[in-house]
This record gives C-alpha cells, structure tokens and sequence, in this order.
C-alpha cells in the first residue's frame, strides 16, 4: 500500500503519482483520497487538468474527470491529449451528443491523428450516423492505423448495417491483431451462427472461454451451437454455466433477442429457436432441474 504521509499536502504531483500508484496496486480508496487532495491543490493549468482528469476517469468519476479536462481544454483547446481524453469519458458514458463537437475540433487540429479519427467513427456509429462513421474509420486505417479496436469497431458497424460479410472480415482482422482478446472471437462466432456454420462457431466459442472463462454471451452462444446441433444436455449446462455468472441476466435477455435474429437467417433453425427462447424464460431453477443427474 502506498503511503500519503509521505507526500506534502500542497505537492499536486507527488499526490497524483500517489493515486497512480494506488490504482496500479487495486487500492482505489488510497487513490481516491489522494486525487481529492490533488485537486484540492492543483493550479487551475491545462497540464495540472488534464492530470487530474485522467486519474479521475481512471477512478470512474466521470463528473470530475469531465470537469477537469474540460478547463484543461478552455486553457489549451489545440491539445490532441486533452480532447482524446475527454472524447473518451463522454463517449464511454453514452454522452456521444456532447462528445461529438470535441471530435470534430480534434481531427481539425489535427488531421493526420489516425487514433483521433478512430475515436470520431466511434461518436459517430454511437449516434447511428453510420455512413460518416465508415468514412472515418477508413480515414484512420489511409492514415495508418492497424490496431485491433479499430477493425472491432469495423466490425460493429458492418453488423448494424447489415454487411455480415464485412463484419466477419473486420473481426477476422482483429483476432489476426489480437488473438488474445476474446471479444473479437465471441462477435465472430455469433456472425459464423447467423451464416449456419456451426462447427466455426463452436470452435471460436471455445477458444473466447479459453481466453476468458466468465465471459457470459461467450456461453450463451455455445449453449446456442449445442442446442441447434440437438445437444440438448450440453445445451442446457452451457446456459447454466452463463447464468450463474449473469446476475441479472441482463445478458440473457440480449441474448433471446438475438436467438430471433438468428431465425430471420435461418428459417430452418425457427422452431428449435423459439423453443428454446420459451426454456430460457424460465426462472434459473427450472432450467437446473433439467439438467442430467452425474
């Protein structure tokens, strides 16, 4: 645990490295003080701000981290670094409306920030302007930019406009950048359902729980796989797996809507669908009891 009585109470700095520190080390109470005190003190400068924002918005106190970088960007609105943070505050928030304008300033100041440009076809695609967002994010990738979180967000936007086969090509892209991260893999098994190739799905599927064993939608699309396949057994106990992690099963009811997607798809798979949709409408405890006895 890092110590405050180390630090003066009127050294900004010293107590923001303080709270760094202290969020390196999981201690948030420490960290929260110690930025509290930080603010308490720290010039009303656009350097000072801006540091105070991002620890802030580290902490998740969106109020405060969106004030400081706010006045770190009234002292010095040409700052890339400033308006890059508080685009992502607002826009990690849903405040895509307020965040937008900043955007715009960015990428006028300057043009040749791929990253900037990336974080504008992300305000955009948020507010639903999806033609303006692809013309960003291909403004990003003409700049340079190859990172996973942009062929991610590719990948969103062919889905909402509903170019599956961009879509999987983007999140193909971002598994290639990343093979770690299990979101990619999860989003490509999903669009591999909708496409009825259930063998790609499942193997994809697998590998997203490999990667991370709580990720919920991860084992609802495996129960999904199982129970198109007529596994039912399998099915249910990958439905169990993710329930017991979804504690208000906000997931599920996602999840049940996209079972209706995947029959718009495939008429084939309809009834089995809305059986199973009638299942998962169950209380938890009736889908445990079908479960086999081992």
């Amino acid at each position: 645990m890092v110590a405050l009585n180390r630090v003066a109470r009127d050294d900004w700095q010293g107590l923001l490295n303080v709270a760094r520190e202290s969020l390196d080390q999981g201690d948030t109470v420490t960290a929260r003080r110690a930025v509290t005190l930080a603010a308490r003190v720290a010039p009303d400068t656009a350097e000072a701000q801006r540091a105070l924002g991002e620890v802030w918005s580290t902490l998740g106190r969106v109020v405060e981290a969106v004030r400081a970088y706010q006045r770190a960007a009234e002292h010095d609105p040409s700052s890339a670094a400033t308006l890059s943070g508080l685009i992502d505050v607002l826009h990690e928030t849903g405040r895509d409306n307020e965040a937008l304008p900043y955007c715009q300033r960015a990428v006028e100041m300057s043009p040749e920030d791929a990253e900037l440009w990336r974080l504008l076809g992300d305000v955009l695609m948020a507010l639903d302007r999806y033609d303006e967002a692809l013309e960003a994010f291909q403004k990003a990738i003409e700049l340079g930019l190859d990172s996973a979180d942009l062929y991610v967000s590719l990948g969103y936007l062919h889905y909402y406009r509903e170019d599956v086969d961009q879509s999987v090509q983007a999140f193909q892209k971002a598994i290639e950048l990343a093979p770690e991260e299990a979101t990619p893999h999860n989003n490509l098994a999903y669009l591999q359902i909708l496409r009825g190739d259930l063998a790609e799905a499942e193997r994809l599927l697998d590998r997203a729980l490999e990667l991370r064993e709580d990720f919920v939608r991860a084992y609802y699309n495996r129960g999904l796989c199982a129970w198109l396949n007529d596994e039912r057994d399998r099915a249910l106990k990958f439905y169990a797996q993710g329930r017991a992690k979804d504690e208000d099963e906000a997931e599920l009811a996602a999840h049940r809507e996209d079972l209706g997607e995947v029959g718009e798809y495939q008429e084939a798979w309809r009834g089995k669908l809305q059986r199973l949709s009638a299942l998962l409408s169950q209380p938890m405890a009736g889908v445990r009891q079908r479960l086999p006895r081992r």
